[in-house]
Formats: C-alpha cells, structure tokens, sequence
C-alpha cells in the first residue's frame, strides 16, 4: 500500500484551470488530501501588486511550471474570500486588514473546493503564517545579537519576534481566526513559527527586549547567552584560512564539539531557549484551540529541516508531544542559494578570504554536498526552472531519518518536498522520499507540478515498497 499523499494547492489554481480540471489531476497523482487557503487573487501591476512567484530575496528567473492567466510569472492582489472573525482580536494591538472582494472574483470558490474535496474522500488543511503581522512595529521586530532589525528585503520570512506578548497574541487569534471560518477542514499548518535561518546572520537572532526578558522569565543567564553568542559573532568575523580549516574540521569531530559547546556553554542555551520559545508558543495554539472547541482539528507543524532546525527552534522531538504531524521542508531552491547568501556575508566580513575557501566550510557546516568543484558565489543561486540544482538529493534521507528518530513514531512525519526543481530532478525526489522512513509526503505546491512532474508523481509514489534498501547510486 502507498505511503500518504498530499498536495497543497491555492484557489487561483482552481481560478486559472477550473475546479474540475484541477482536481481531477490531483487524484491522478494518488494524493488524498490537500492543504488549500482561502486567499483569491486578481493580476495587478507592479504598483499596487506582489511578484507570483515570489522572489525570495533574488530569484528573478523563479517562474511557475503551469501558467497562471497565459503567464510564467505576474504580479497579483489577493482578497480574503471572508472577512476576519474581528472577536479574536479584542484587546490586541493588531488588527487584521480587509479588503471588499470585487464583484468579480467568487467568494464561495474555497468552499466549492473543499465540498470537492470531500466527495472525493480526501482529507482538507488550511495554512496560517501567524508570526507575519501587518505594519509590524519596530518593537516587535526580530533583532540580530548586534541590534539590528533585519532588511525587509532581504527576509523571505518576514516574522515578527516570538518573544514578544504582542506576536504571540496574534499569532494564536490568527489561527483561531482561521479555524473558525474553516468548517470541513481536518486539520491547519504553521509555517514560520520558527526563527528563520536563510541568512547567515539570522542564526544570531533574536535579540529583542522581549527576547531578553523572556530568556529570564524562562530561568537563562541571559547576560551569558549575549556574551557568548558574541563570541562567535566576533569569531566570525575575525576568520583566517587557518580559523576556517579549524571549523570545518571540528564539524566532523565529535570532541572537538563536546569542547566548545563546554566552553561556550551559553550559545547552547541559546539555543535550548530558541527551541523553549517554539515550543510554548506551539503549546498555546494548541492549547487555545481546545479550549475554543477544536479539538477534533490537527495542528501541523511546518518546519527547517536539519541542521537548521536546531538554530531555528524546531525541536522535532518536543512538538511530537504538543503537534498532530511534522512537515520538515525539503526546499532545494533555498539550499541552491544558502552557500551564497552566507558565503558573501563572511566575504564582507573577511575581506581577504577567499571564495572558494568560504563556500566549502559552509557546505561543511550545513551538511550541503555538491559536486561543484572551486566553488564561486556564481555558482549559487535560486535555479531557474529548468536548471539542476547543485544539492546532492540524497542528503533527503539523512534530513528525513534524523526528524523521523526524533519524533519517535508519536506523530506522523511527513516531509514538505518542493516542487520547484526540473522534471528529473523531480523524479529523483519522489523516489527517495518514498523509501526513507518517512509516513509520507506532501508536495508543495500545484502550480509547480507540470503535467509531467504529476505523472511522475503518479507512477513512482504509488509502487508498492519492497523493503528492500534504496539504491542511491541508481538515482545519481
């Protein structure tokens, strides 16, 4: 028997190809679920509308694999097709926007889509990005250990600080907003309850006063965590070739980890705080929705994989006790750009390091294998959508296994896979996630799925597994 399928999908899918064709080729594929908003969306200019897909930081050639409206890639604005529960938000400081929907865009679309979807028998999710709050405050933004507030263009994940009473406040009337107005669905995913890690720098966050009364309130040194992750910042940017060959081999020493995180011992609670904040604020959300009637409807946690999850707060092994299922991402279209990203920050910071040099500790440290031999900046960035991505596919099953260890058969684990890669490499994703120890897979997202990549989905999935080892050469 197949393993778990399940494809997230947005309503202009359904607004560019029709309700039916779109279904239809989402049951082709064997999946039996879908994780669908409630979002509309009509073209717009570059004024007064968003990039489809987004950029995400730099990727001008990113395009969709299905056209939306003839188009690979248009700018948008979207509606919500109901208005915001305002009862949620008594007593915050942050109040939900709303725009009148036009006239011509169907308000009733979403619940057409989930009536379909529970004629087919599916399972239905609804997403929520809680910590992403309109107008942010300043406040409320996420600082690095230096004081700065991020660049809002350079954030893919434009969170505010998960310390901060005024986030969280949002981030659990969010999800209840949302549950609330969803009266099919069966379960909703986060995303982004987490701090981020696409930047190098975003591992030293966060640093806000909020952050720092909560690491007291929670029983940390904070003046410890602050003067040792301090250290490292300075570390990193003091780098010599000797310091970096010294890093990448303590990576894959043991005790040479053991030693510094004994001297450093403050970096690990920041850490350990990290995951403590992630973790209550995941047990509020929960915990509000119980007692808000929900209790039938899982909360699903989408998350960095490892080694990031560790510097973002996902601590796999404590949300299996709070969460109904784990999404770890599996977003190689990242990855492709993570070398470069970091790699120019460390450059800026130590101008006399080379290139090369600075790409190969940093895929040391992530755990990011290529094949790329003298590395440059140029060779990193976000493909377009036919171009391989460098990553070894492969690492999949050790980022897989070690969630899956984690979580220790409490809650299924099943691994967002992107499908933003080129129809072989697509191929080469499904086969592997499909033999790691994994309960299944949902695929982000429809309008990155060709007719192609659906087949394919369609003919590799659905084989029965024969137990027998994967073959990992077969597939590189």
């Amino acid at each position: 028997m197949a393993k778990f399928l399940g494809i997230v999908m947005t309503p202009l899918d359904v607004q560019v190809e029709g309700i039916n064709a779109v279904m239809d080729r989402i049951e082709s594929s064997g999946a039996t679920a879908i994780n669908c908003g409630r979002i509309l969306n009509r073209q717009a200019g570059p004024d007064t509308g968003f990039r489809a897909p987004p950029l995400d930081i730099d990727g001008y050639g990113r395009v969709f694999d299905r056209l939306v409206w003839g188009k690979p890639e248009l700018y948008l604005e979207s509606f919500r097709a109901k208005k915001p529960e305002l009862s949620w938000y008594n007593n915050l400081c942050y109040k939900p926007e709303w725009k009148e929907i036009p006239n011509d865009l169907d308000a009733d679309l979403p619940d057409k889509i989930y009536e379909s979807a529970k004629k087919r028998g599916w399972k239905i999710y609804t997403s929520v990005t809680p910590l992403a709050i309109p107008k942010l405050r300043d406040e409320d933004k996420m600082r690095w250990i230096n004081g700065q507030i991020p660049d809002p263009n350079r954030r893919v994940a434009n969170q505010g600080c998960p310390s901060s009473p005024n986030v969280r406040d949002w981030a659990i009337a969010t999800v209840l907003d949302e549950v609330s107005q969803q009266p099919q669905v069966d379960g909703v995913c986060l995303d982004w309850v987490e701090y981020t890690t696409y930047l190098l720098e975003d591992h030293f966050s966060c640093f806000s006063s909020y952050s720092q009364q909560h690491m007291q309130e929670l029983g940390y040194n904070s003046e410890k965590i602050e003067q040792d992750v301090v250290s490292l910042w300075n570390y990193l940017h003091n780098l010599t070739s000797d310091r970096l060959d010294h890093a990448k081999r303590i990576v894959q020493n043991p005790s040479e980890i053991i030693d510094l995180l004994v001297r450093f011992s403050g970096f690990c609670d920041f850490l350990r705080f990290k995951s403590d904040v992630v973790h209550g604020l995941y047990h509020e959300i929960r915990k509000a929705m119980d007692q808000s009637g929900y209790t039938d409807v899982e909360l699903i946690a989408n998350g960095w994989a490892p080694p990031f999850n560790r510097s973002s707060g996902m601590d796999y092994s404590r949300l299996a006790e709070i969460v109904q299922g784990i999404r770890p991402k599996l977003y190689t279209f990242h990855w492709s750009s993570m070398p470069r990203w970091y790699g120019q920050v460390l450059r800026s910071w130590n101008p006399d390091l080379g290139e090369s040099a600075i790409l190969e500790a940093i895929k040391t440290w992530f755990n990011l294998p290529d094949d790329v031999k003298s590395p440059t900046f140029a060779n990193y960035h976000i493909p377009s959508a036919t171009e391989n991505h460098p990553v070894h596919f492969e690492t999949f099953v050790h980022r897989i296994d070690e969630v899956v260890r984690q979580v220790g058969k409490r809650v299924p684990v099943t691994p967002l896979a992107h499908g933003y890669v080129p129809l072989e490499q697509w191929k080469r994703t499904v086969n592997i996630v499909r033999d790691t120890t994994a309960d299944g897979m949902w695929v982000q997202r429809y309008c990155y799925l060709s007719d192609e990549k659906i087949s394919a989905l369609a003919g590799i999935w659905n084989v029965e597994n024969t137990g027998r080892p994967m073959a990992l050469n077969s597939f590189f």
